[in-house]
């Protein structure tokens, strides 16, 4: 079968391991595509001379070992999908030198281990990465962000929609996306995804990321990531769907988000974010699961609301809260500071003219005791209540 340039065996039941003759007898292969049945083993290295391969699609299999290096050498290589299967070792960051390819998928196999990124990371057209469900670890590579041109200012304004295919096969997919399974029997090319989560990525959030405006799925969550939402979020000017829950995430919402106006879907909960739930255009639009999760969130989609010490968050850290049952308002504390001051201007006054420091300091030191005493009080009761 020298001239054959098609090869679609998927979606049956075959089993056993791929042959080694694989490489010999098909020299013109322009796609092969074995996903959805049940090969075993390893991969077979025999891609070296293999320049014409645009599409190897082994999804949905139970393969394992490593991925076959001798792909490098297919530089016309567009679609390289593997997930489902129990691949295993590092990040095939050698994968970046391929120029042309689009869609990466790595999704639900056993890849371990940071993504190690160097001068060389490239990545240029690529457009869809799915790296869901492995064992990487460490924070975010910011270089890859860097390096992925195709997703930043590459929106379809009024163009004939183009899809990712291979000659006249459409490549299909399915994707996580709007908190549920998708499948995509034929994907846009302007349709871009990048999805991170089911790992255990940490630290913070690069604010690169905010710099891909043409983004339409971000799915980071279910991670260990910590830190705030970067404010550059608000340049994601096309995203419909954004997950960032089920990690460590801190700080308030920023505001810049209600200005996302294709967002369909958003999911933050899980996290320890505080303060006040955004209003306002798209965020009118979404529930309490949205939000869910972080007990110092509140907001009209919350059973917790909001008091007036949300509008000073250095307050809202002492740990009180509006409507305490002690009849203790953070507006009562702020007139007790006026009251104070006014008192300490009386006494001021009274020490210098009556010349007795002595007495007078006493006295304000036992104010100020009593007040302090009170205070304390009032936060003990408060922190006994919340546990």
């Amino acid at each position: 079968m020298s001239t054959l340039s098609y090869w679609d065996m998927s979606n049956n039941k075959f089993g056993g391991v791929i042959p080694q003759c694989v490489g010999n007898f098909i020299p013109s292969l322009f796609m092969l595509d074995l996903g959805n049945n049940r090969f075993q083993g390893t991969v077979p290295n025999v891609f070296e001379d293999r320049g014409d391969l645009e599409g190897f699609i082994l999804n949905g299999n139970q393969l394992e070992g490593e991925v076959p290096t001798s792909l490098s050498k297919c530089q016309n290589l567009r679609i390289l999908d593997l997930g489902n299967n129990h691949f295993n070792g590092t990040f095939p960051g050698w994968l970046g030198d391929l120029p042309n390819l689009q869609a990466l998928v790595l999704k639900s196999n056993g890849f371990h281990g940071p993504i190690a990124t160097s001068s060389t990371v490239k990545f240029p057209v690529l457009r869809v990465l799915d790296l869901s469900r492995n064992g990487f670890v460490c924070p975010l590579p910011r270089k890859y962000f860097e390096n992925f041109n195709a997703m930043k200012n590459m929106v379809n304004k009024g163009r004939k929609l183009e899809y990712l295919r291979l000659g006249r096969v459409y490549y299909s997919i399915v994707l996580v996306t709007k908190g549920g399974k998708r499948n995509f029997p034929q994907i846009v090319v302007d349709y871009t995804v990048i999805d991170l989560s089911n790992n255990n990525f940490q630290g913070e959030i690069p604010d690169i990321i905010g710099s891909l405006n043409s983004l339409i799925v971000l799915d980071l969550s279910h991670n260990s990531l910590n830190g705030q939402i970067p404010d550059t979020f608000g340049n994601l000017s096309e995203i419909e769907s954004l997950d960032l829950s089920c990690n460590q995430l801190t700080g308030e919402i920023p505001q810049v988000l209600t200005s996302l106006t294709f967002l369909a879907f958003l999911n933050l909960s899980q996290n320890d974010l505080v303060g006040l739930i955004p209003q306002g255009k798209q965020f009118n639009t979404f529930d309490g699961n949205s939000f869910g999760g972080n007990p110092k969130l509140c907001g009209l989609q919350l059973p917790q609301k909001c008091g007036d010490y949300l509008h000073n968050p250095q307050l809202e850290e002492d740990g009180d809260e509006d409507g305490d049952d002690s009849g203790f308002t953070w507006k009562a504390v702020l007139l007790g500071y006026g009251s104070r001051a006014l008192l300490g201007l009386v006494i001021g006054y009274l020490m210098f003219s009556s010349r007795k420091p002595k007495c007078f300091n006493a006295i304000g030191d036992a104010a100020e005791c009593m007040i302090l005493n009170k205070k304390n009080m009032r936060k003990h009761i408060y922190i006994s209540q919340r546990h």
